[in-house]
């Protein structure tokens, strides 16, 4: 399949399987639900797709989350005894940033690599590399998103098992605000909240820098669990409400089947509920949601924005975001924007990002000997 590009996102719940041509336009996609296990679904969901396609799919990109997710920081500064280059320095210097974000944190793989500020000859800021300039000295500051080594092999492992090579392992919710922020034509910071089935991430830009990241275990599926505890209902009953409720409180109406229109508060009245409750129980979750993935890290104090921010939600379970509830995160965003995300979208960015220069930067390190001149150098002085 080398004219072929096939991505895959692996979700709690869902697998959806995109395939694409070298020009980037859909040929194929398919979802599947993981019922009996991810091997087995992933083996169903890849053989239907050859059978339609006449081809057999040998490469594969992966876009996963997971509240195991975490990023690190670094800034790291090269001075020069006379004007040097900049390519050959800038190469360098983030060779030298991976290798010791990978030497002291051998438990984890870095996913991401994402230059956040280029300073040369001390302040003098550069958006990007822009021809082969001469410089006195580098200043990058970096932020690698991480994921543990033992979880990717898991996975990697799975899909050798469906005769797959998995060519890049990327995070969905960093890939699917990279996009969004490509599109957005607003000036003010942009919060991304992507709240999944068991998990919601949250990822800040502020003046268009990557500034936040951050990954909970906790989502959609918590709230239809207190659902079920407080008003003592079945999990299925109360995942079916919260949707419903949710419709409702958008000025929607339930159609209880194709002849007859019903109100949903009259559903909920014969089953002796109450609204009211059920209100303050999807309250009280979101807040706490939002408050442990975003406002307890003082995110927003420490990045003293401009202006207020822009919160983009994404995800099965953003649709909570969007209705008129009391959340503490209300008082500092200044709209909610709702993420248009059809089943297909996910694979088309993240075949993008495969494509992107971002994406070049690990893949040069992948590519590097394992002695390079920095492992030389650190080796030398650690004996």
């Amino acid at each position: 399949m080398d004219n072929l590009n096939a991505v895959i996102d692996y979700g709690s719940q869902n697998l959806k399987l995109g395939i694409f041509n070298q020009d980037k336009k859909s040929v194929y996609f398919s979802k599947k639900k993981i019922n009996i296990s991810l091997e087995e679904s992933l083996n169903t969901l890849i053989r239907d797709a050859e059978i339609n396609l006449s081809t057999h799919i040998d490469n594969i990109i992966v876009l996963y989350d997971s509240a195991n997710y975490h990023s690190l920081d670094i800034s790291i500064k090269k001075v020069f005894d006379q004007s040097t280059s900049i390519k050959p320095v800038y190469d360098n210097l983030i060779e030298e940033a991976h290798f010791l974000i990978s030497q002291n944190n051998f438990k984890d793989k870095i996913i991401h690599l994402v230059i956040k500020n280029i300073f040369v000859d001390e302040n003098k800021k550069l958006d990007k590399i822009i021809g082969d300039i001469k410089i006195n000295s580098l200043i990058l500051e970096i932020k690698f998103i991480c994921l543990k080594k033992t979880l990717i092999d898991d996975i990697k492992n799975t899909f050798k098992k469906n005769n797959l090579n998995v060519l890049n392992i990327f995070c969905s919710s960093y890939i699917k605000s990279i996009s969004y922020k490509k599109k957005s034509r607003s000036n003010n910071p942009l919060i991304f909240l992507d709240v999944g089935y068991e998990r919601t991430s949250s990822l800040v830009f502020n003046n268009g820098i990557f500034e936040f990241f951050k990954s909970i275990p906790l989502g959609g599926n918590h709230i239809s669990k207190d659902i079920a505890k407080v008003l003592n209902i079945s999990f299925e009953y109360s995942e079916d409400l919260k949707i419903k409720f949710n419709k409702l409180e958008n000025e929607m109406y339930l159609y209880k089947d194709k002849l007859k229109e019903k109100n949903l508060i009259s559903e909920i009245s014969e089953k002796n509920l109450s609204t009211q409750l059920l209100r303050q129980i999807i309250e009280a979750r979101v807040n706490e949601i939002i408050d442990l993935v975003f406002l307890k890290s003082n995110i927003i104090k420490s990045l003293n924005f401009m202006s207020k921010p822009v919160l983009i939600v994404t995800g099965g379970g953003s649709k909570f975001l969007i209705n008129n509830y009391k959340l503490k995160i209300n008082k500092v965003i200044s709209e909610i924007i709702t993420y248009d995300e059809n089943d297909s979208l996910v694979c088309e960015v993240g075949l993008d990002y495969f494509k992107s220069k971002e994406s070049f930067l690990l893949k040069t390190k992948k590519k590097s000997k394992k002695s390079g001149f920095f492992e030389r150098f650190f080796n030398l002085f650690s004996k």
